[in-house]
């Protein structure tokens, strides 16, 4: 017996570690997630969306084809980045669209039914946004625009925002960008920094030398409202923010 005792003990933490992940799914996503079960989230409506499809994965295959679980895999850091982020070390850059498709719009139509305005620094720049009310992404937004507007030498970087909600495929893939939901935004464009552009390339195998002007305390702010950062990804995009709650548990 005692042979298979290392076995239990590792299958028992291997399931424990599963609940947990998935319950950070159910504390991000209150008004979708319902519960967790041995084989995946079950959604309000009953649905029940697989959390491991079994695969090992390469990093291309984590970002073409990820599931619940490897969008989890990596750990989103709020501790103030001190160095350049390690190789591929990219936490949200794996995406399980179907997720995102079900909870905010699988299709552009579907978004914009749940699209609403807000005022983006209120009181200097007055410039209006299209978000998502889903999830009061809209209030997280105006949360951020309120609290970076007391901070006057904040504004530089986030007084002219490239942009909320446009339904796009990111760049050089396939797959669907955070801002087709309505759940993410680009700040200034003149203080930011995006991988493909300074290496004038879309290989992601490409060794990359990190660049940012982005302010810690913008990025502070982001985070605190339940935004990461594109600053954190070795694949770098310094004027990237986006919705993901499920990272900070």
């Amino acid at each position: 017996m005692s042979f298979f005792k290392p076995f239990l003990l590792v299958f028992f933490v291997l399931l424990s570690l599963t609940s947990r992940a998935q319950s950070e799914y159910l504390r991000a996503y209150p008004d979708h997630i319902v519960r967790a079960t041995s084989r995946g989230i079950v959604w309000k409506d009953s649905t029940l969306m697989p959390f491991d499809d079994g695969q090992k994965k390469t990093f291309a295959e984590l970002l073409q084809n990820a599931d619940l679980e490897d969008q989890l895999v990596q750990k989103y850091s709020k501790k103030r980045q001190e160095k350049a982020p390690q190789l591929n070390h990219d936490p949200g850059r794996f995406r399980y669209e179907p997720f995102f498709r079900k909870m905010y719009g699988n299709t552009e139509a579907e978004v914009r039914k749940n699209l609403v305005e807000i005022v983006w620094l209120p009181k200097t720049v007055k410039k209006k946004l299209l978000v998502s009310k889903i999830n009061n992404v809209h209030q997280h937004f105006q949360a951020v625009s309120d609290e970076l507007e007391r901070h006057p030498e904040l504004l530089k970087y986030v007084d002219n925002p490239a942009g909320t909600f446009v339904w796009r495929l990111i760049s050089g893939t396939n797959r669907l960008s955070m801002h087709s939901y309505g759940v993410a935004i680009d700040i200034n464009l003149n203080l930011s920094h995006y991988w493909q552009w300074d290496c004038r390339c879309k290989d992601e195998n490409v060794p990359l030398s990190y660049r940012n002007k982005i302010a810690a305390q913008v990025v502070e702010i982001f985070e605190k409202h339940g935004f990461i950062w594109g600053g954190k990804w070795y694949h770098y995009d310094t004027m990237h923010f986006e919705y993901r709650p499920e990272l900070f548990f």
